[in-house]
């Protein structure tokens, strides 16, 4: 065995490869009924269960179960209410991007989840590294970017080894004027909304179904009775004033159910709830477009045969291991999961479909895997019995009584839910595509859809967030002024979190008259992390070692070239010279990097398995709801896209296994 050390670049590539594929590979197991049953605390009763999902489990110990709060739910609400239903979701077994020959909406939020948690778990696990601070009269230029990017840094320093969650609890509670807080974090604040408005742009622009996304949430936001919940905000007495939320939200609305709020019956739970009524609309609304499309394709002259049509439809029901045995046949011999399905038929169906044909039969299948996906989460949702979902929203009400009672008391909560409504309102306008007028100027062809739309850019979210930033600050304000108990609930929380990114290595020492640090630090890369990682490393063969540290100095450069194209897009949008078409963010190219890999059924009869990489301009079919929505999903094209991301495979099957034993140490030992 070789004794081979790694330098900070490649520890830092290796932890950034481990941490990356645990972290997805955990939520994704979750598609299983057995993770949640194998996850350990608080979801079993048992002490001691080791749990399969260990980067998870820290995280959901150090963090959400110390939420102010969420802390005090009984233990029930995990145990009987949420394992349940985490494992009724995956007993669903709701539909894969592979078979539906696009990237679908649970694909690309499984995905959107792993990017951002991934970081926390990096943070957590290796701390956040030092470096000399500024002294309190350091002066930042929310114009320049160099000075936003460092403030960013400066301000996680702070929180973690200093003061500063202290200096916004109390700026907070004198002011709500963002202008009055230190220059520090008024270039933090700046870095903070850009990439927050990236992040939405990328959402609803750039995801592969972002525009039905969007949709579902119009949707929603038309059915929400905002006027009533107004008034029951405005409710001067907070009990009475829960009570009639409560009511508004969760009362049963069936025969049913006024017979057992009368008190002549005591049948179980029937009926729906407003929730679950809101739910259950925009499901059916959904699932009304989608059997049309169904209907036409049936009707359509280069639509496949009757009975090939059923075969198709008829497997959308098969049992799951059915399916999962079909998946297998279509990667392990290039055939597409439609042509998989129609020769596995009794008696088999001609398989060898033109392409048109095969592409409406590909469609029809993934259109009716999406019915049944919306069929299964209303029956989970919305018609359960015992209604599993209403309980645990009464349990974390009742969790929360306090910290509602004081809220309540010290904000004007009808004045900022009519605030919300009306960035919701702003949002959904500004991210639809909009007609493209002879006046439109030459510089804002980039952000053309393929139909001649004009599609919003980052600096479009970049407006809209400063025009409703205001009213989250004068909430924030008032909770600050009016409540203080709660406020030093939250502020206690707060440091608690903060400390858990500490490096332990020694403290540096702030210097009054540093100036930001040009280089890295000298620290680890891995911080905490580097020795189980150089122990791990060592204990490859001398030959695995050589290769896997090509890989990690590939992924190192990755890594260094996404962090300077993020800084470039940074300096783009604050400059405001362009309309920025991609936003700043590495976690977005690591998110991108999950979609990429995802496997795809081959477009045609016979051929290759398609990866994400290859459908990322195209919307999942069955999203589309229409032909005519389809010019709106037309993706961009980002301008100075981001590099591919190098093939890490040999790492994750060398090293995965042992960096999870690894993480199961630690949460044991935690």
């Amino acid at each position: 065995m070789s004794s081979s050390t790694l330098s900070p670049a490649q520890a830092h590539a290796l932890f950034d490869i481990l941490t990356h594929n645990e972290t997805y590979a955990e939520i994704e197991n979750f598609k299983w009924p057995e993770a949640i049953d194998n996850y350990g605390h608080p979801f079993k009763k048992e002490d001691g269960v080791q749990t399969t999902s260990p980067l998870l489990q820290l995280l959901l110990n150090k963090f959400v179960l110390k939420i102010p709060g969420l802390k005090s739910v009984p233990l029930d609400f995990w145990q009987e209410r949420c394992r349940t239903l985490v494992a009724k979701l995956a007993e669903a077994e709701l539909s894969e991007s592979y078979d539906k020959g696009a990237i679908g909406s649970r694909k690309t939020l499984a995905t959107a989840i792993s990017a951002i948690l991934e970081y926390v778990a990096r943070g957590c696990l290796g701390g956040y590294p030092q470096h000399a601070r500024p002294g309190p009269d350091r002066k930042y230029d929310t114009s320049n970017a160099d000075d936003v990017m460092q403030a960013w840094d400066d301000a996680m320093q702070e929180m973690i080894y200093g003061d500063l969650l202290d200096e916004l609890f109390n700026k907070a509670a004198e002011s709500e004027r963002l202008e009055d807080h230190s220059s520090l974090v008024q270039a933090a604040h700046e870095y903070i909304l850009i990439n927050l408005a990236s992040f939405l742009h990328h959402v609803f622009v750039l995801s592969p179904d972002g525009q039905y996304l969007l949709r579902v949430i119009e949707n929603v936001h038309r059915l929400v009775p905002y006027t009533m919940v107004r008034q029951t905000l405005r409710v001067g007495n907070a009990a009475t004033m829960i009570n009639g939320m409560l009511k508004l939200v969760l009362t049963k609305l069936s025969v049913t159910a006024f017979t057992n709020w009368m008190g002549i019956s005591k049948n179980a739970d029937d009926g729906m709830n407003l929730l679950q009524q809101i739910v259950s609309t925009v499901m059916s609304w959904d699932n009304t477009e989608f059997q049309k499309r169904a209907t036409q394709i049936e009707k359509g002259k280069d639509a496949p045969g009757k009975d090939q049509l059923k075969s198709v439809k008829a497997h959308v029901r098969a049992p799951r291991d059915e399916r999962e045995r079909l998946r297998s046949i279509s990667i392990e011999q290039s055939k597409s999961i439609v042509t998989v399905i129609l020769e596995s038929s009794n008696p088999p169906l001609a398989s060898d479909l033109p392409d048109t044909e095969h592409a409406y039969a590909l469609e029809y299948y993934s259109t009716h895997l999406s019915i049944r996906d919306r069929d299964e989460l209303t029956k989970i949702l919305c018609r359960l019995q015992p209604d599993l979902l209403t309980q645990a929203i009464r349990e974390v009400v009742a969790a929360y009584d306090p910290i509602i009672r004081a809220i309540h008391n010290a904000v004007d909560l009808s004045g900022s839910l009519s605030d919300l409504e009306n960035f919701l309102t702003d949002l959904i306008k500004m991210s639809k595509p909009k007609k493209q007028t002879n006046s439109e100027t030459a510089s804002k062809d980039s952000h053309k859809s393929q139909s001649g739309e004009q599609l919003p850019s980052v600096e479009d979210y970049v407006t809209l967030l400063r025009k409703h930033m205001p009213s989250a600050h004068r909430f924030l304000h008032q909770i600050a002024k009016n409540g203080p108990k709660v406020t030093e609930t939250y502020r206690n929380f707060a440091k608690e979190a903060a400390a858990e990114f500490r490096d332990p290595s020694p403290p540096v020492v702030a210097d009054a008259n540093a100036s930001p640090p040009d280089s890295t630090p000298s620290e680890p890369a891995a911080g905490a992390m580097t020795a189980p990682l150089t122990a791990i490393f060592g204990t490859l063969s001398d030959g695995d070692q050589k290769d896997m540290l090509a890989v990690l100095a590939s992924h190192a450069k990755y890594l260094s070239t996404l962090k300077s194209s993020s800084a470039a897009r940074m300096k783009s949008i604050i400059a405001n010279t362009s309309s920025t078409t991609y936003g700043p963010g590495m976690y977005l190219a690591r998110w991108h990097a999950l979609i990429d890999d995802t496997p795809i059924t081959p477009a045609t009869a016979k051929g290759p398995v398609r990866s994400g990489r290859e459908v990322k301009g195209e919307m999942d079919r069955t999203s589309q709801k229409g032909a005519d929505s389809g010019k709106s999903a037309e993706k961009l094209t980002a301008s100075g896209e981001v590099p591919t991301a190098p093939d890490i495979t040999f790492v994750v099957k060398k090293l995965g296994p042992y960096f999870k034993e690894v993480l199961t140490g630690m949460e044991i030992m935690g």
